[in-house]
């Protein structure tokens, strides 16, 4: 699957988000709710998901329990979407504000059909696909992603092996990378222009290697019609390229 996979992004800045164990004392509302392992997930910077949500170290239950608060944009504002029912268009919209109402009225087979909800609804993707992983990570036991984080060197082998996925049709496109600021990324691929917004590593899919869970806007350069996945970058033995894969 390509990195181009879903949707539209408004964009707002993700970054440093690490994983560690609660060798040290925190907050004791937070120790308390840590789960059997002990282990939090650290969020150092605003990664502006969810209503409230800020720097700190959150256990297992307390992504879950964000689940029930509001999606919010870029500008921290809530964001609430509309779907339509599966089969009967007679029957009024539901409206979702957090992950817990989205994610069981999509369950059930309700859409977004509007071309602004479809818009609104990235960020429902996003927060709500997020949330989820981060609820489940686990920490790596090994990493080959330099104290937790890409390099350029890292986007640079991911962009250059699917260059269609990066919006380019023409693998042999020259690949520019730069650094937004900590954690994003922008890629210029011959037409086409990508951001990469890390979120957190840790072990995702318990393998004990650490991948990086980020999200990827994708479209054509200096235009307005972009596409995003939420996944994972991974690197699977010391030295080898970067790949993404949508989750």
């Amino acid at each position: 699957m390509g990195l181009g996979a879903a949707g539209a992004l408004s964009a707002a800045a993700v970054t440093g988000v690490s994983l560690t164990r609660t060798d040290k004392p925190i907050e004791a509302a937070r120790v308390s709710l840590a789960n059997a392992a002990g282990e939090t997930v650290c969020i150092k910077s605003n990664v502006r998901l969810v209503e409230g949500m800020s720097a700190a170290c959150y256990a297992r239950a307390q992504y879950e329990a964000m689940r029930d608060r509001a999606v919010i944009a870029a500008d921290g504002s809530p964001v609430r979407v509309a779907l339509a029912h599966p089969t009967d268009a007679s029957i009024p919209a539901e409206t979702a504000s957090n992950c817990a109402e989205y994610d069981s009225l999509i369950a059930e087979g309700w859409a977004a059909l509007s071309s602004a909800d479809m818009r609104r609804e990235e960020y429902f993707r996003r927060a709500c696909g997020a949330l989820g992983f981060l609820a489940a990570a686990r920490p790596a036991r090994v990493s080959h992603f330099a104290n937790g984080r890409a390099s350029a060197e890292n986007v640079r082998s991911m962009a250059t092996a699917d260059a269609v996925g990066f919006g380019e049709t023409d693998p042999s496109a020259t690949v520019d990378v730069a650094a937004v600021e900590d954690g994003v990324w922008k890629v210029t691929i011959g037409g086409g222009e990508t951001m990469i917004y890390e979120i957190a590593h840790a072990d995702f899919n318990r393998d004990g290697a650490g991948e990086i869970l980020a999200y990827v806007s994708v479209g054509a350069a200096g235009g307005t019609a972009r596409s995003g996945s939420i996944g994972f970058m991974e690197v699977p033995t010391a030295g080898a390229p970067c790949s993404f894969s949508a989750r």
